[in-house]
């Protein structure tokens, strides 16, 4: 129970990624904002692990490398589709596409067999984005198909940073030294951004408080709690309704975005998918996922 409150705490501070970046400065470029984000992030990270223990088993080098690549495109990635397809669309997209897309990259790298009612939250994943796709006009038809894709590279992205977590964890690191060096090895891929892009905006005070914002509570707070969680479950069940929910709550009152009859019910049937997840019983979890500090 303690494992999924930290990942349901760390789902809302997820939420807030969308809007936050929204309310930033216009002129925030969508790849200088994510790779700011992660960068601010893994320095935050860094303090928390100091003193951590590194784990008894030794990780291979590829379970950190594709981590770390996993986390440095779902920046890249989620901001954009972000910014073509609004908070809700592109949140709910790439979080409704996640757990589908984790349960089977998690098959193909370790060999674990989705079970329960991942197949159905796969389908209402996959009719929901069809739904969202098929709901824009034909004006913005390019726009909102290019974000749709960017979201779900979101979700991939975000599944692979999942699964090879769970086998970091797995080998006794600390989740504070886990999540450190993950998001260090995304930083360093993504450092060199920094220097190409325009980053004027933030050293305005709205840059620097969005910056800010992103690294520490939806980064570093929230990835630590995600962490301490996916400890105990399987990374294909983590994924709740509160960051999808949150997003949409936020996009409507904050940001004040409007969507068709059509985008809700999309918005809807992948909401149920994650409901399915969120509600999965215990004897539907894998073998050994109770083991761990919950």
């Amino acid at each position: 129970m303690r494992a999924r409150l930290t990942i349901l705490f760390s789902a809302i501070c997820f939420g807030t990624t969308g809007t936050a970046a929204a309310l930033g400065p216009s002129e925030a470029n969508s790849l200088a904002v994510g790779t700011s984000r992660i960068v601010i992030g893994a320095l935050l990270l860094q303090m928390f692990a100091i003193g951590k223990s590194a784990g008894v088993s030794p990780v291979r080098l590829r379970a950190w490398l594709w981590a770390g690549a996993g986390m440095a495109c779902y920046q890249l990635t989620f901001f954009a589709a972000v910014h073509l397809s609004g908070v809700t669309v592109g949140t709910v997209v790439a979080l409704g596409s996640a757990p589908a897309l984790t349960g089977a990259i998690d098959w193909l790298w370790s060999g674990t067999k989705p079970r329960g009612r991942w197949w159905i939250a796969t389908l209402c994943a996959v009719v929901g984005v069809i739904i969202l796709t098929a709901s824009k006009g034909s004006a913005t038809q390019s726009t909102s198909l290019w974000g749709i894709l960017l979201a779900l590279a979101a979700g991939a992205s975000y599944a692979i940073f999942a699964v090879c977590s769970k086998e970091i964890l797995a080998s006794g690191a600390s989740f504070q030294f886990a999540m450190a060096r993950v998001f260090g090895i995304g930083a360093i891929m993504l450092a060199p951004l920094l220097f190409i892009l325009p980053m004027e905006w933030i050293t305005t005070s709205k840059g620097a408080a969005m910056a800010l914002w992103l690294g520490a509570v939806p980064t570093a707070i929230a990835y630590l709690a995600y962490a301490y969680g996916l400890k105990s479950v399987q990374p294909n069940e983590t994924l709740t309704l509160a960051e999808p929910v949150t997003a949409t709550l936020f996009g409507v009152l904050i940001l004040n975005e409007r969507s068709s009859l059509t985008t809700w019910v999309g918005v809807v049937i992948v909401a149920l998918g994650l409901l399915l997840l969120a509600m999965q019983r215990s004897t539907d979890i894998h073998p050994g996922v109770r083991k761990g500090i919950a």
